[in-house]
């Protein structure tokens, strides 16, 4: 890392409290930063919605969450290969806006392992027959098929842009961090 100005809390340990704090929120169920918002682009109109982040990589740069193979937010990745994906946290005021290049998977080596991890009970949601968004008669009258990983996806974005801003009562804090081919660039910015 090549930090462009010192500050109290320097922006190395910064960027090593940023990715443990997206660690931590992959086992802890009440962690605000496990439920971020991932937006993608799509064919007509960009589109975001909740995801729960399943997994981190600080060494591949890597977040990665699941979805149904039939679902928007993949045929978007499928046009536009990238995501952004925005964490918030209420208590601390923290938000991270982390941007990358994002990759669906199906039915390959990642989805294997992530698929043999997953309770019977979680893999059950992707075997729906109707498609994610497609209209049905009532919430529990949705018929469910045989295969379901066949239907199951998992999204890997490799993080090539980090955008961290602390809300402080008396006054704001920014920092970005940038992938420059073999490490992290960073600066404080203007909030």
């Amino acid at each position: 890392m090549r930090p462009s100005e010192a500050h109290p809390q320097s922006l190395e340990s910064l960027h090593g409290d940023i990715w443990n704090r997206l660690s931590q929120a992959t086992s802890e169920l009440s962690n605000p930063w496990r439920t971020p918002t991932l937006a993608t682009a799509g064919p007509d109109y960009p589109d975001a919605r909740i995801v729960v982040l399943r997994e981190v990589d600080l060494h591949e740069r890597m977040l990665v969450c699941f979805s149904d193979s039939r679902a928007h937010k993949v045929a978007g990745v499928r046009i536009q290969p990238v995501a952004a994906w925005c964490f918030y946290d209420p208590v601390s005021r923290i938000q991270l806006r982390a941007r990358g290049e994002t990759r669906v998977h199906i039915q390959d080596a990642i989805t294997r392992h992530h698929w043999e991890k997953l309770p019977d009970s979680s893999r059950r949601l992707y075997g729906t027959v109707p498609r994610p968004g497609e209209q049905i008669l009532a919430p529990r009258e949705i018929p469910f098929g045989d295969h379901p990983v066949e239907q199951f996806a998992v999204l890997v974005t490799t993080v090539h842009e980090l955008d961290w801003l602390q809300l402080k009562p008396e006054y704001h804090e920014r920092a970005r961090f940038r992938w420059d081919a073999d490490s992290w660039e960073a600066h404080w910015a203007c909030p």
